[in-house]
């Protein structure tokens, strides 16, 4: 007698909340499927009268150059349309009655507005060398800077480490802004 041996087959159990992986839609149908919707919105559109229709389809404009164009060709066709150009012209007068006459007091104002430079210092020191140490930091960071020698009331000399001038304030504000983001502690100075 043969024996027959048991074959038992293992059995899984799917666990909760699992499903079958899902097939992904090619590109192409999503593609196709937007480019249909797309279009029948532009056909509902149309229907609808959405769309702005041209006034003249049948009228095809002409291009005429300059040079071929003569004011009695277009006298000729301006009486056949019905327009009538108008020759006077009345701004000559108009600009004359406009004419303002302004004060001496008032163009001295205007060069009160002269414009101003603008200066940032970054540091003054007694020493040349502590100056010198600070105008090399600056040129790392990539900036120009100069020392300016000064003598105070106290007869004390000071050496300024300055960057500029600039002619507006927003180019000294950016570069005040690198300075501060670099670690310097800057001010601006205006001047005239």
């Amino acid at each position: 007698m043969a024996t027959k041996k048991k074959t038992t087959k293992k059995k899984t159990r799917r666990k909760a909340g699992r499903s079958a992986p899902k097939q992904k839609m090619p590109g192409w149908i999503v593609l196709l499927i937007g480019m249909l919707f797309g279009l029948a919105i532009a056909v509902f559109g149309y229907v609808k009268g959405w769309v702005p229709k041209p006034d003249n389809p049948n009228e095809i404009p002409v291009a005429q150059s300059a040079q071929s164009t003569n004011n009695s060709e277009v006298e000729d066709k301006s009486d056949e349309l019905g327009i009538k150009p108008k020759k006077d012209y009345d701004f000559y007068t108009t600009l004359q009655e406009m004419e303002v006459v302004v004060d001496e007091s008032e163009l001295k104002q205007t060069d009160s507005r002269a414009p101003k430079s603008y200066t940032i210092q970054l540091g003054a020191f007694k020493s040349i060398n502590d100056a010198e140490a600070l105008k090399a930091q600056v040129a790392f960071i990539g900036q120009t800077s100069y020392i300016e020698a000064i003598i105070d009331k106290n007869n004390t000399q000071w050496q300024r480490v300055r960057i500029g001038p600039f002619t507006s304030g927003r180019k000294a504000e950016v570069v005040l802004k690198n300075l501060e983001k670099n670690g310097f502690n800057p001010l601006i100075i205006k001047g005239k």
